[in-house]
């Protein structure tokens, strides 16, 4: 479980009543996407929905609903993001309020701890989704306050459709992408330690079992493998494959049967421009065509950094990634709302 998680189950767990605060839909320019999510009790918060006035105006709004204990159990609120609110987005967002019972805190909490399972795993109402999770899932608008007390007693987050069933689907701030990282050396260690902190799912191959040497966390797992290419079959969709072994050979084979799936997110491969070039006359004597040798990136890093020393590397290659990752989370957006309320 990731730290994050930890604060949400914090709240989740603790005796005291609990808001969810959730983005049930957006229009225009907005600090956060439908199914962004916080948790608030009277001493604690957990998660955010962009931080600002916005937050700090339903953080107060849900405390004094908590406090004062009415009949009122969901309701959806319109903020305008504009001069009203001090917020220079200028979009608005209705925001879900759900002031949940023991049995839901119970459930919300389950349903957390579940999102390391495949896309729609969840308990009760409830579904978390990671970013890469969400592709294909059709988003409802919530119009008003008796559509939320239909659905699911009223609840917050998007309404999605997993399998002709309605679910809440709350998106997690931190859903992490799938890396697959070929080469455990100085730069491949480096790169771990770089993208330590940032959204990434790290496995870590290698052949050579005494340099996976670095402590296994929920976010880097290790593998010794006496044939990497054969690991990566095991790769999800719209993972990222990362091929810096001591071998060029490994780095030829590895990167052969990268390129010849066509739904990995980036394969990007450490050498120089004399090594792309090698490479690319082999892979076409191999018989790839221009489509999959395209799909490669070589050399790795973003332009204008220069030092070679495995730190600095890191840093320009976890930038790229970071850039990749956001480019694509930005073609397939989590649980995208429209004007009209629905998309597909």
């Amino acid at each position: 479980m990731r730290l994050s998680h930890d604060a949400h189950i914090a709240v989740l767990q603790s005796p005291d009543p609990v808001m969810l605060i959730s983005v049930a839909a957006i229009r225009g320019s907005t600090p956060r996407e439908a199914g962004a999510f916080m948790l608030v009790s009277e001493n604690s918060i957990a998660g955010t929905i962009g931080g600002g006035n916005l937050e700090h105006q339903v953080t107060l709004r849900a405390r004094q609903a908590l406090a004062l204990q009415g009949d009122i159990i969901a309701e959806l609120v319109a903020f305008p993001l504009g001069p009203g609110l001090g917020q220079c987005c200028g979009g608005a967002v209705d925001i879900a309020f759900h002031r949940l019972n023991p049995m839901q805190k119970h459930q919300l909490a389950t349903a957390i701890r579940n999102t390391r399972n495949p896309a729609g795993a969840g308990h009760g109402d409830w579904v978390m989704l990671s970013m890469s999770e969400s592709r294909n899932i059709e988003t409802a608008s919530i119009q008003d306050t008796d559509a939320l007390d239909r659905l699911f007693a009223g609840g917050g987050g998007g309404l999605c459709d997993l399998a002709g069933q309605q679910k809440l689907c709350l998106r997690l701030d931190d859903g992490a992408t799938p890396l697959w990282l070929f080469g455990a050396g100085h730069v491949g260690q480096a790169i771990v330690q770089a993208l330590a902190p940032l959204p990434f799912d790290i496995h870590l191959i290698d052949s050579r079992d005494e340099y996976l040497t670095l402590p296994e966390t929920s976010k880097l797992h290790l593998h010794q493998s006496e044939r990497p290419e054969d690991e990566v079959r095991d790769m999800p969709p719209d993972a990222f494959a990362l091929i810096l072994t001591h071998s060029h050979a490994q780095d030829f084979d590895i990167c052969r049967a990268a390129l010849l799936r066509n739904d990995l997110g980036f394969v990007g491969m450490i050498g120089s421009q004399t090594k792309r070039a090698r490479f690319v006359r082999r892979l076409k004597d191999r018989g790839l065509g221009d489509m999959e040798i395209g799909r490669l990136t070589c050399p790795i890093g973003i332009q204008g950094i220069t030092g070679k020393q495995p730190a600095i590397i890191a840093a320009s290659v976890a930038v790229q990634l970071l850039s990749v990752r956001e480019a694509r989370l930005a073609r397939y957006p989590v649980n995208r709302v429209a004007q009209d309320g629905l998309v597909g």
